[in-house]
């Protein structure tokens, strides 16, 4: 992968700006740690001070000041790390011991620099922290001990916040940089799925590695809207294919009708008539052209827009009063039993077309004599919609080719129709998340329309 590719990527900004935020996060973090080991480092070199006064103070409380003294020059001649710093001044300011110079006396708490003339000559720019106190007679006790765990404590401390940073940073831009190549390696084989698409080979799929992460789910749904697009691409392909064959002979009927006409025809009259059958002709392949464009309609899903709670009970009672006259004057004999009140979300105009559909099939298709029954029942909280005959039926081999388009059995071309009622019906169901299955009735055609309830659609 190009590095000027991963640099400009969004995930290696976003990755630059963690690494700020996490080096910002170690620079407060460190520096509320150099604060306490400070604060810490100095109340200890003030306890210490405090207890070495106090102990200076005791003997010469208790057994004056020549005991004073020998007692400072028997602590200086035992220093140890931290080293310590003594004063003792008369009352007219006279050096009386220690390893300090004499100075003007500074009662109270306070940080200096050790004076070059002090006597153990310690090192030029050395800070010590100091109490000074009066004594009972006017003397002058000074007590101070370097601030070498404090500055060593800052070094160590300013050296471990400049590492900290230089290292979190380091490690989020590294791991940045191989999280930014992993998802960019992600995004280049939706890339290169793409343009393979484009190129033609529609059948080409964004690859999944099986870990259920976010990259997987996006490429499990660009799948399905891939498969969706080739579905319609396929069919709108075999519909033109369709359309190029199962119309072309009724137009080419029509163009002989109207050849023989112009050839033959010689009075009005025959004129009317030959008119009359141009204009059926026209009548049935426009029929055509409408189911057709209905059904792409209906698979496009543009009709979701207008879903709405519809009383599938009413819809089902309706169509079946509406073709049971018309199935008495077929010779058939059409039953309605409606067992429990259903709610479905859906289209009711497409539900009421999707159920007359199915009955003028079974009207059609049956001989007079035969019993078409309507039900609707429930299974498991849904509605089943269910139109069953004692026609004919359907060979099982034959089930699925009745859904395509203009697709009719051998046994059917003799009828009236264009092969599109249960096209319409399965696109139908498909939109409203129904299922749709033809079984054997023993004898005829069973029609099953398993719904959704309205509260699982919506």
């Amino acid at each position: 992968m190009p590095p000027r590719s991963l640099l400009r990527s969004t995930s290696f900004r976003l990755v630059v700006w963690y690494a700020a935020v996490f080096g910002a996060s170690v620079a407060i973090l460190l520096s509320f740690v150099y604060w306490i080991t400070l604060t810490t480092v100095d109340q200890q070199i003030n306890d210490s001070v405090e207890r070495e006064m106090a102990v200076l103070i005791e003997i010469y409380g208790n057994r004056g000041l020549e005991s004073t003294e020998r007692a400072i020059q028997r602590r200086l001649a035992d220093l140890r790390s931290p080293r310590r710093y003594i004063l003792l001044l008369d009352a007219s300011g006279k050096r009386l011991g220690g390893n300090l110079s004499a100075m003007s006396p500074i009662e109270g708490w306070s940080v200096m620099e050790v004076p070059r003339e002090a006597s153990d000559q310690p090192s030029r720019g050395e800070e010590l922290t100091a109490l000074g106190r009066r004594l009972a007679n006017g003397e002058f006790l000074l007590v101070g001990e370097n601030r070498y765990r404090a500055e060593k404590a800052q070094d160590a401390i300013i050296l471990a916040f400049g590492w900290g940073i230089a290292i979190t940073v380091l490690l989020a831009l590294g791991g940045g940089a191989l999280m930014a190549v992993g998802f960019l390696r992600r995004i280049e084989e939706i890339n290169r799925t793409s343009r393979a698409i484009m190129a033609g080979n529609l059948s080409d799929r964004v690859p999944t590695r099986g870990g259920g992460d976010e990259m997987d789910r996006l490429a499990v749904n660009l799948n399905a809207m891939l498969d969706r697009n080739q579905a319609l691409m396929e069919s709108l392909k075999r519909v033109s294919d369709d359309i190029a064959h199962d119309l072309r002979t009724p137009l080419s009927r029509l163009r002989q009708r109207l050849e023989v006409a112009r050839a033959t025809v010689a009075t009005p009259e025959e004129y009317g008539v030959v008119m009359d059958q141009a204009m059926a002709e026209v009548d049935a392949i426009l029929e055509t052209f409408a189911a057709v464009l209905r059904i792409a309609q209906i698979e496009a899903g543009t009709r979701r827009a207008s879903f709405s709670d519809v009383n599938l009970e009413a819809i089902v009672s309706t169509v079946a009063e509406t073709y049971a006259p018309v199935a008495e004057d077929g010779g058939h004999l059409l039953h309605a039993t409606i067992s429990r009140p259903a709610m479905v979300y859906g289209d009711r105009e497409l539900i009421i077309q999707m159920a007359a559909n199915l009955l003028e099939n079974s009207i059609r298709h049956c001989s007079p004599g035969a019993m078409i029954a309507v039900t609707l029942t429930g299974e498991a909280g849904a509605p089943v919609l269910c139109i069953s005959d004692t026609g004919p039926g359907i060979p099982a081999a034959e089930r699925e080719n009745v859904f395509r388009r203009f697709y009719r059995l051998e046994a059917s071309r003799t009828t009236p129709g264009n092969g599109l009622g249960l096209a319409l019906v399965k696109a139908v169901a498909s939109l409203h998340g129904a299922a749709v299955e033809l079984s054997d009735n023993h004898p005829g055609l069973r029609v099953t329309v398993r719904f959704r309830s309205a509260g699982d659609a919506s």
